[in-house]
């Protein structure tokens, strides 16, 4: 007889239901497996225990002496084998929904741990994992979809399945360049235009348009992009290592520019600012959210509301 180490609990469990329906259809059939199968599991054990276990007799697979002693030891097997398996798959917690908000690079520092934080105000574990990813024009179908909670992002949304809600409008943009930019000296929209600009690939006007690059082309000097910066950090970069400038218009995105050492950030001139949004709408910040089939957010509130108090708070 060859080792019973040898003997897999697959080939335990064909053996008991065969022991039981005495056909190698039916047990394929119970199984959910084919026919050799279950023979190759047989032949398996017969070779280990140097047995035939069963013989076919009037088209019924009958168990043997041998077989009708195994049985018992094989069914107490699988039992424990179920147990085993019972208590590990209860002694793995559920882990908390992980919530992802797709959302804007301006409109993304600190995002993150301010969920955490409510999550915790509001009964919920601080320790859900919360991740952000950059908005992009796909962000609409992968919330509908469940892919994404959440988004903010600078346009509404027409589709039935979303709530689009229009929190807040910025007014007023921040001129943002290396501390020792020739702009400084005077930091005008007429001056600005001599340099390049660095543009964030998400801009708060239609077309991701700059208002002050479509100032540069009524004067007849078409303004020079410096980069298309995908996020915060590597605006800054750019930044640092040119003569290029930047204007944003929300406030902790302007903070976070201007702690960054080398850089500087000053608020343009009220009549300057209104001047180049000519023929421009009020940037306005957009939350969408999944509606159930009722019409219902299916965004928990506190959520909703952290969302909302977060946009606020990044333009103050």
């Amino acid at each position: 007889m060859k080792r019973l180490s040898s003997v897999s609990l697959s080939s335990i469990e064909i053996f008991c239901q065969l022991y039981i329906k005495n056909s190698t259809k039916e047990v394929a059939l119970a199984l959910g497996t084919s026919q050799p199968k279950v023979s190759r599991a047989l032949n398996a054990l017969r070779d280990v225990f140097d047995e035939p276990l069963f013989i076919r007799t009037n088209n019924k697979m009958v168990a043997t002496e041998l077989a009708h002693s195994l049985y018992h030891s094989f069914s107490d097997i699988l039992s424990c084998a179920g147990e085993v398996e019972t208590d590990v798959i209860n002694s793995i917690s559920t882990p908390e929904p992980h919530i992802v908000i797709s959302t804007v690079p301006q409109l993304e520092i600190g995002l993150a741990q301010q969920v955490i934080e409510e999550a915790d105000n509001n009964g919920v574990s601080d320790s859900i994992p919360i991740s952000t990813v950059a908005w992009s024009e796909r962000s609409e179908q992968q919330l509908i979809d469940g892919e994404i909670d959440a988004v903010i992002c600078f346009k509404p949304s027409t589709r039935k399945e979303l709530l689009s809600k229009s929190i807040i409008q910025h007014r007023g943009g921040y001129l943002v360049a290396r501390a020792g930019h020739p702009l400084w000296q005077s930091p005008t929209i007429d001056n600005m235009i001599n340099y390049p600009m660095v543009k964030l690939v998400t801009m708060p006007f239609p077309a991701n348009k700059s208002p002050i690059g479509v100032y540069a082309k009524t004067t007849g000097k078409p303004m020079q992009t410096y980069a298309t910066a995908p996020d915060l950090g590597s605006a800054a970069s750019s930044l640092l290592n040119s003569n290029a400038f930047m204007i944003v218009g929300v406030k902790s995105a302007v903070d976070f520019l201007a702690s960054i050492n080398g850089l500087k950030a000053c608020k343009m001139e009220y009549a300057e600012d209104q001047f180049l949004l000519k023929g421009f709408s009020y940037p306005t910040v957009y939350l969408w959210l999944k509606r159930a089939l009722d019409g219902k957010v299916q965004a928990p509130m506190w959520l909703q509301r952290t969302l909302e108090s977060y946009i606020v708070k990044s333009h103050k």
